[in-house]
């Protein structure tokens, strides 16, 4: 099963209790007492880089059939996103919260009850806010650090539905450049709000983000498609014979009903490459892998996500114009040359869980820096 050493929780209250009996073991109990240890205290939010492939989910279901039918990377003992290693470092040794869904859009950091829109299962399992999050007043008074990853999903939307455009010989001359650029406006709106957020409820907190990797190594499309909708009543039967019937409270804490499962497949409407043979790009190479991507393909990835970071460099700006004091507590990790190598990539948009170790290590060595 899973190991004890997971110091993390997805329920805002269950969360709460962590918080607070590490900051009692602290202050009642000597510090050679075992488990006695001052641990930073950390919020997540994002969406797949942080919850890859639905982590948020299926934490605990993902153990469950790892262990009874062989479904694997769906659990908490599993490493599959960058959350799941930095929340696992040893040396970081944090407690997390974590309310991260794949597929979210950036317009989820600033909402103060779940959009129920956009993540994976959204709209049947809501997941948590980080405005709601900092309400809880443990909470408040002791966050280090929040974490937050958004963007791509809303780049990436904006590009399928206007911002590329018929190919016309070069890439300079096939996208609208203000579908894009308002699309990162947009977005770093949105992080902004966050960061009022924070300055209102734990303004010592750190807030750290990151750009995302050039994605120009494979085309391939998602690895990861499940349905569960008809399995119900097997994972009915496994948690009574293996006695972990006490399972399904845990799942009904995190929204999930064995009763009432589904399907889903996460590539939904986010495959760049349909867009650009739609478009009349030129074509990828051909190869059964699926690796490498056309020189004009990457060149425009690579300027979409340009945008988005050179946007988010204008963040401390838009925090003065917005409050008259300067942005303080606030680190931007640039990734965009990191993990850029096919083995590290899992699909045209995910790292596998070699790239997501590599950019976890990025992180944690920031936020051991920082905290």
């Amino acid at each position: 099963m899973a190991s004890a050493d997971i110091d993390y929780a997805r329920n805002i209250k269950k969360y709460e209790k962590l918080v607070a009996r590490n900051k009692w073991q602290l202050k009642y109990l000597p510090s050679w007492w075992p488990g006695v240890k001052h641990k930073p205290i950390v919020i997540s939010e994002g969406d797949s880089w942080f919850d890859y492939p639905v982590k948020s989910l299926t934490d605990v279901l993902g153990v469950l059939l790892k262990y009874t039918i062989g479904l694997q990377n769906f659990g908490m003992d599993s490493k599959t996103n960058v959350i799941d290693y930095v929340s696992r470092d040893n040396k970081l040794d944090g407690i997390f919260l974590r309310i991260e869904r794949s597929g979210d859009h950036a317009q989820e950091l600033a909402a103060k009850q779940p959009d129920k829109s956009n993540g994976v299962w959204e709209d049947k399992f809501p997941s948590q806010t980080l405005y709601t999050a900092l309400q809880n007043r443990t909470i408040q008074r002791h966050l280090d650090c929040i974490l937050l990853s958004a963007g791509g999903n809303d780049m990436v939307n904006a590009v399928r539905h206007g911002g590329i455009q018929e190919f016309n010989g070069n890439c300079d001359q096939s996208y609208d450049a203000d579908v894009i650029q308002a699309a990162a406006i947009e977005v770093v709106q949105y992080y902004l709000q966050a960061i009022l957020y924070r300055d209102q409820y734990s303004p010592n907190a750190k807030v750290l983000c990151h750009s995302y990797a050039y994605a120009v190594q494979v085309y391939r499309g998602t690895t990861t498609e499940f349905d569960l909708k008809d399995v119900g009543w097997l994972i009915e039967k496994l948690l009574k014979f293996v006695h972990l019937g006490w399972i399904k409270g845990a799942l009904k804490s995190i929204g999930i009903n064995v009763k009432n499962l589904g399907d889903y497949t996460i590539q939904n409407d986010s495959n760049l490459h349909e867009t650009f043979d739609e478009k009349g790009w030129p074509n990828n190479p051909k190869n059964e892998d699926k690796i490498g991507v056309h020189p004009e393909r990457a060149k425009f990835i690579k300027l979409m996500l340009d945008t988005l970071y050179l946007e988010m460099q204008r963040l401390p700006e838009l925090y003065k114009a917005e409050t008259g004091q300067p942005l303080t507590g606030f680190h931007y990790l640039d990734i965009r040359n990191e993990v850029q190598d096919a083995k590290y990539w899992a699909d045209f948009i995910h790292l596998n869980t070699h790239g997501y170790k590599k950019i976890g290590q990025v992180f944690v060595k920031k936020l051991q820096e920082i905290l």
